[in-house]
């Protein structure tokens, strides 16, 4: 999973240099970070609501916009400042569309057709966090949770090759457990002469996830209890992947 290379850190100015932005928030920009809105913050500072890899970020700038801190503002009594700016400033995203477009994936479906409860996953076969969401994911398939992973090609060179074997299979569900199964080991072992057909899947899947803003795997959409799709990033913490993706009975 790609990270944030400099997090909480001051970015000199001789880094970069911006047509739009300051030079050091454009450095956060050419390293994925959206920027959604500007604003005043206290103490004088320039402020801007941003997003890494979905997840909401608060850069401030410093008075000579030479610099710029990613990170919390805390307030004399410890409160943090940061989480109001953001929840005014960055409207929450819209992923009710995204999942219409998810369904038209090429996906490899784990759990009962007939499961009310479905979450989409766009995953690559070289990720390790992918094999750990597969892993933690298996005590929560069955007739009431159905999995769709998307295959997609991204971290390394035989990750689109493995995509498309896992595609091609007979029965895909079963190729994609060999594959995590066996993960610490290299994995499925790729087709020689793999279908054009899937390997155009495996392109169109990895596209459509770039088209949704997404640069990291496990990329996970799922519905709350209201309905709402929601998104996240990376390995779920094992209470959040209960609670809210799985929304097991237990959990509930």
């Amino acid at each position: 999973m790609k990270r944030l290379l400099i997090p909480l850190a001051l970015l000199p100015f001789s880094m970069a240099t911006a047509a739009d932005y300051p030079a050091p928030v454009q450095v956060l920009i050419d390293q994925g970070v959206s920027v959604e809105a500007k604003f005043e913050a206290p103490g004088g500072l320039t402020a801007y609501a941003a997003r890494i890899q979905g997840q909401p970020l608060a850069l401030y700038l410093t008075p000579d916009g030479k610099q710029v801190i990613v990170g919390t503002m805390l307030d004399g009594q410890g409160q943090n400042l940061s989480e109001a700016q953001l929840a005014q400033h960055l409207p929450e995203p819209d992923f009710e569309q995204a999942w219409a477009q998810l369904e038209k994936t090429s996906w490899v479906r784990e759990g009962s057709a007939d499961a009310k409860r479905i979450v989409y996953v766009f995953t690559d076969p070289s990720c390790p966090y992918c094999n750990a969401f597969w892993k933690a994911s298996q005590a929560y398939i069955g007739k009431d949770l159905q999995i769709r992973h998307i295959p997609v090609g991204m971290l390394s060179p035989n990750s689109a090759a493995k995509a498309a074997t896992i595609l091609a299979d007979p029965d895909p569900g079963a190729a994609l457990a060999r594959h995590e199964l066996s993960h610490s080991k290299g994995g499925i072992e790729p087709l020689k002469e793999i279908p054009a057909e899937f390997q155009l899947a495996v392109r169109n899947n990895t596209q459509k996830m770039q088209e949704l803003g997404i640069q990291a795997t496990p990329a996970i959409f799922y519905k709350d209890r209201d309905g709402k799709v929601r998104q996240t990033l990376g390995l779920p913490r094992p209470d959040f992947l209960a609670k809210e993706i799985a929304q097991t009975s237990e959990a509930n």
